[in-house]
């Protein structure tokens, strides 16, 4: 019964972010895109995005943003998983997820941010 408990709480533990995520965004998805897209375009080539989620603890912070790429050049980031410096992005960072078309979540090292790279 340990094992079998122990299992479940793994799986949990795996897939709650994922679950959490995609429950976030199929009951908030327009509120969300209306928001992004009501930015002025960037300046700088980036992209469009605000601060999707964040956790932290004595100090030290770490950010997800939602992006929007109209280009889907994120794609390939998502696909292969790998952490890394993409175009738009000012940091390299750990982790882009892939949403929908066009839309991605982009995980930042802790202590870093869009507007502060590490």
């Amino acid at each position: 019964m340990l094992v079998v408990f122990c299992s479940v709480l793994w799986l949990f533990w795996t897939i709650s972010d994922y679950v959490r995520t995609t429950g976030r965004w199929v009951i908030h998805s327009k509120t969300y895109k209306a928001n992004v897209l009501a930015q002025a375009n960037p300046t700088n080539e980036g992209l469009k995005h605000i601060e999707w989620d964040g956790w932290g603890f004595a100090g030290s912070d770490t950010t997800v943003y939602l992006v929007f790429d109209p280009h889907d050049s994120l794609a390939m980031a998502a696909k292969s998983g790998q952490p890394g410096k993409f175009d738009g992005i000012p940091c390299e960072v750990p982790a882009v997820q892939r949403l929908e078309d066009h839309w991605y979540t982009v995980l930042f090292y802790t202590d870093t941010d869009w507007s502060h790279c590490g």
